[in-house]
């Protein structure tokens, strides 16, 4: 009986509603209009699209997890893109595994800045990142002129870009890879442990031994580098930069996390993030598909709607774990104390510094 209950436990819709959700959207558009939803097409062409965004999503996650935003990885996505762009045409003896080197370097000094601007002066990380994401698309506009680049890679970089393994694009790979990383670090490491800590009581997760203020900087750092590889990606299947990409990534980047931190565990994930990624993505090309017209409304719709929905959902949860976790001495707990407490983390508030 205890197996049985456990089991029912997690498949239960409050842990696993979007795998419900995606089980409804496969049925329903699959009756409705089964040869164009259930075609290798339409399955293809939501893998390549959404790699971007799933690898975007994880640079999202980042931050997130230890509490804070990072509105300009969009812009940072399109800045890793135009560099990339101009040193083709510009400087091509680098060679471009150099170039794509060179941008995510960049990208990650740009998560730094953000990191100091955060952490260290104490600036709330959505204004910080907001202003970073204008300065950011400034920079892309001056290095492109406001004008569409074509780039000058190699063909066999486009290849691998564009390229398919076993009928898989090349790009889910890296997504998939990197979510790998992302799940190992959160979840098998001190640095995940950190994280969460500082995410969920920063001054708890800080009286505990837990340099936070590294902890968050060190967060959009990797969420700077991860943006930035997320353009390297994008020039190899795309090959072209204009100056209308990168914020289009951003909202359902953020979308799938706030859904997926819903999922599983009931906290910022990294599975939760992807399958709400090709979940959303799956609803929107069913739509579109089905509409009689463009569709060109359906995406932002439904994106939009998602999000509401995913906030609401989370905002519940975290009412029902404070709820829980309240104490009952009137005084008030000490930090550490709340610490110990933490559903995020499950640890004594001493073992975060080991």
């Amino acid at each position: 009986m205890a197996d049985v209950s456990s089991v029912l436990g997690a498949l239960s819709p409050k842990r696993v509603s979007v795998l419900y959700l995606l089980v409804l959207i496969v049925v329903i558009f699959g009756i409705t209009i089964p040869d164009l939803f259930l075609s290798e097409i339409t399955f293809q062409s939501v893998a390549r699209s959404q790699a971007i965004v799933g690898i975007l999503a994880l640079a999202a996650l980042l931050p997130f997890v230890a509490g804070e935003f990072d509105i300009s990885l969009g812009t940072n996505l399109a800045l890793s893109v135009i560099l990339v762009a101009w040193m083709s045409n510009n400087h091509p003896g680098l060679g471009v595994w150099t170039m794509c080197l060179i941008a995510v370097l960049v990208s990650a000094f740009v998560g730094l800045v953000n990191g100091i601007l955060v952490g260290k002066l104490g600036i709330n990380s959505f204004i910080a990142t907001l202003g970073t994401s204008q300065i950011l698309a400034a920079i892309a506009l001056k290095i492109s002129n406001n004008e569409q680049v074509l780039s000058s890679l190699p063909q066999t970089f486009e290849d691998l870009g564009q390229g398919r393994t076993f009928g898989v694009p090349n790009g889910l790979f890296v997504t998939l890879a990197l979510g790998l990383l992302v799940w190992y670090v959160l979840q098998y490491t001190k640095v995940g442990r950190h994280l969460y800590a500082s995410g969920f009581n920063r001054e708890a997760a800080r009286l505990s031994g837990v340099r936070t203020e590294r902890v968050v900087i060190g967060s959009f750092v990797a969420a700077g580098a991860v943006a930035g590889l997320a353009g390297v990606v994008f020039i190899a299947q795309v090959g072209t930069f204009n100056n209308s990409i990168g914020m289009p990534f951003l909202f359902p980047a953020y979308a799938a996390v706030f859904l997926g931190a819903t999922q599983f565990n009931l906290r910022p994930n990294v599975w939760g993030t992807l399958l709400a990624i090709f979940t959303l993505a799956l609803g929107v090309q069913g739509l579109q598909l089905s509409s009689s017209g463009s569709g060109f409304w359906i995406t932002p719709l439904f994106n939009g709607i998602a999000l509401v929905a995913a906030v609401m959902f989370s905002r519940r949860q975290n009412a029902r774990t404070t709820t829980q976790v309240e104490p009952t001495d009137p005084a008030g707990p000490h930090p550490t104390d709340l610490a110990a407490d933490n559903p995020t983390t499950g640890r004594d508030p001493q073992a975060l510094s080991r």
